[in-house]
């Protein structure tokens, strides 16, 4: 078996145990494993940013992996070596060469599991500033923009699949059009008059809009709990507070990314690290 863990993580003591016994009880020749990001208060990012990881972990690559094509995360990931071998391993020019290496692997009918237990999954920091987590996010979604581009996932047998892959690899950049559109909407809304019909329609986005800050308010307590972290109210703020600013930040990372990709400028720009995750005992206890 191989696996990966990037510098500053901080793996369980038993991960290799869970793991094993994953592998010889289910048959299974890939695993991923959970990974959270731990420092929620850090920055005004940072808690939408560990509640991304809380639900993709999860929930989000439990269903990916049930429908076969799953994007396999950075680290964590445990695969048989003879399964790496034969799909000649990483592609080292690709920008997000885990998830590329994941629908890859579906193409070979590997058998991926994914388990998520928030006392083994591998702890991790959300970037120390803005300008590093654009970064992230724009490596991130050009790396995206090359595995659609390099068309593996057309080998794909069925429809069903294919759409799936466009929906993982291009969701960040209908946020980029989002922003786009942004001004353009506000300028309908305070000048043109629509039909009253086609107005009560146009309230759809409101209400779920509404139900996704439940759904990460909920998250937001699920996970502190299982973290064994305190839940504040403050924390409910700032989510609600900062979800707008989050989304802006995610729609100019994507379009930063359509334009590297344009500009063929494929160089990594690298996240920095603070150890944030190793200190988040005295982080929230402080605050």
């Amino acid at each position: 078996m191989i696996t990966i863990f990037d510098a500053e993580d901080e793996p369980h003591k038993d991960i290799y145990k869970i793991i094993n016994t994953v592998i010889v009880q289910q048959h299974v020749e890939v695993v991923q494993s959970g990974v959270q990001l731990m420092n929620f208060r850090s920055k005004w990012f940072s808690t939408l940013n560990c509640l991304e990881y809380f639900f993709w972990f999860k929930s989000n690559l439990h269903f990916f992996s049930s429908k076969k094509v799953i994007p396999l995360g950075g680290n964590t990931v445990f695969l048989k070596r003879e399964l790496l071998q034969k799909i000649k391993g990483w592609d080292e020019n690709c920008l997000t060469e885990d998830a590329d290496i994941g629908i890859r692997l579906c193409l070979t009918h590997a058998k991926i599991k994914v388990i998520y237990g928030e006392k083994y999954a591998t702890k991790e920091e959300t970037p120390p500033n803005l300008k590093s987590f654009i970064k992230q996010r724009t490596r991130w979604d050009q790396g995206f923009l090359q595995i659609l581009l390099k068309g593996d996932w057309k080998k794909l047998h069925t429809i069903s699949k294919k759409l799936m892959v466009l929906y993982i690899f291009l969701a960040p950049e209908f946020q980029g059009i989002i922003l786009l559109y942004t001004p353009l909407s506000l300028f309908i809304i305070f000048t043109i008059k629509i039909p009253v019909l086609i107005a009560m329609l146009t309230e759809i986005p409101l209400y779920l809009l509404i139900i996704q800050l439940l759904i990460l308010v909920i998250g937001l307590h699920e996970f502190t709990k299982n973290y064994n972290l305190q839940f504040k109210f403050k924390d409910i703020l700032r989510t609600l507070i900062t979800f707008f600013p989050y989304q802006v930040i995610l729609g100019y990372s994507a379009l930063r990314a359509c334009v590297r990709f344009i500009l063929n400028s494929n160089q990594w720009e690298k996240t920095n690290h603070v150890n944030a995750h190793r200190t988040i005992n005295k982080l929230w206890k402080s605050q």
